[in-house]
């Protein structure tokens, strides 16, 4: 196993501001961990039956994938795809895939790209194939492009909490693995090179589904949310907190609830390689709960702190995570299965 831990202890450029950075914050998380009590709630065989339950159901729906062309003066090519999903919820993604040329063709390596929680901001710009991958930009279900086809009258985290049936983010992860079975049906995407990229909750998703699918086999998260909902939920302004608080549902069957779709509780499947952030001032997901989930995931991992960071993007990151990839899926470097 091979762990990176990788600390930025000169002043960096973030959202083109210029911050110093402090030892102080660089220890933040360190306080917020040591206060909380990690814990497994479930067995391996509830988190697995739950699972499998939820992927049966989802291979009985037929994709019914509709690729259409989207007319715009781009340097690469762009289309708009629906497909159908878990329960037979219509969901929307984009896809952009370089113009080859006349090079032979390729497979292109694939980027999945999961919103944050307001459900448009991706993390991947569909402009970046140009660097040589095709990019989808899933959206799941009553989120960004695809609320046109279902729409939510309550808030994603606390829509239902009383058991892990039918709460969002059973759907939303069937989603992103419904896109994960688009890629495999198109020969111009290479299925064996499919990496899951997001920040905030577009992280969060990505290792979560990485841990339950398999077929991905490289994640970016940067300042994941979602993580160590347990310990999130006892966070003075964490996002968990302030959601649930704000639905009086910061009780434990809640927190069972959401433990079946918390990467603290998925990490151990993970077995791809991850590159993973944390910002020592962000406290929408706080440093600790990510640093949690890092310790548990069993494969290759790069973990960046970056203690002066709040939760936002950061150029340093964002150029790093395209080293990596490119590291991992253009330099032949071997994936573990």
């Amino acid at each position: 196993m091979k762990i990176s831990m990788k600390l930025k202890w000169l002043p960096f450029v973030c959202c083109c501001l210029m911050m110093a950075v402090t030892p102080t914050a660089a220890n933040i998380f360190h306080n917020d961990i040591n206060k909380q009590v990690n814990k497994d709630t479930l067995t391996k065989k509830e988190l697995n039956d739950f699972w499998e339950s939820t992927r049966e159901r989802l291979a009985r729906v037929p994709m019914e994938s509709k690729v259409e062309p989207v007319n715009e003066a781009l340097p690469y090519r762009k289309f708009k795809v629906t497909l159908k999903s878990f329960d037979g919820v219509t969901i929307v993604a984009l896809l952009s895939i370089p113009v080859q040329g006349e090079a032979p063709a390729k497979p292109w390596p694939v980027i999945i790209s999961n919103p944050g929680y307001g459900g448009w901001q991706q993390s991947v710009m569909l402009s970046e194939c140009q660097r040589g991958y095709a990019v989808l930009q899933i959206f799941p279900r009553g989120q960004g492009e695809s609320a046109a086809y279902w729409k939510m009258d309550k808030d994603k985290l606390t829509l239902q909490l009383n058991q892990p049936e039918g709460a969002y983010y059973q759907g939303a992860y069937a989603d992103v693995m419904r896109a994960i079975d688009f890629v495999t049906t198109r020969t111009d995407l290479d299925s064996n090179r499919v990496a899951l990229v997001g920040t905030s909750q577009g992280g969060g998703i990505s290792l979560a589904v990485a841990a339950l699918d398999p077929r991905i086999k490289a994640v970016v998260a940067h300042v994941p949310f979602l993580c160590n909902c347990r310990m999130a939920a006892g966070i003075q302004n964490s996002l968990v907190k302030k959601l649930l608080d704000k639905a009086q549902r910061n009780d434990e069957t809640a927190l069972h609830t959401l433990d079946f779709f918390d990467p603290w509780q998925l990490a151990p499947q993970l077995k791809s390689p991850v590159l993973i952030s944390a910002g020592g001032k962000d406290e929408v997901c706080p440093a600790g709960t990510i640093e949690s989930i890092v310790s548990r995931l069993p494969g290759e991992k790069t973990f960046n702190i970056y203690p002066a960071l709040t939760h936002t993007s950061c150029v340093d990151f964002y150029n790093l995570s395209w080293v990596w990839l490119d590291q991992h899926f253009k330099k032949n470097i071997e994936l573990r299965k």
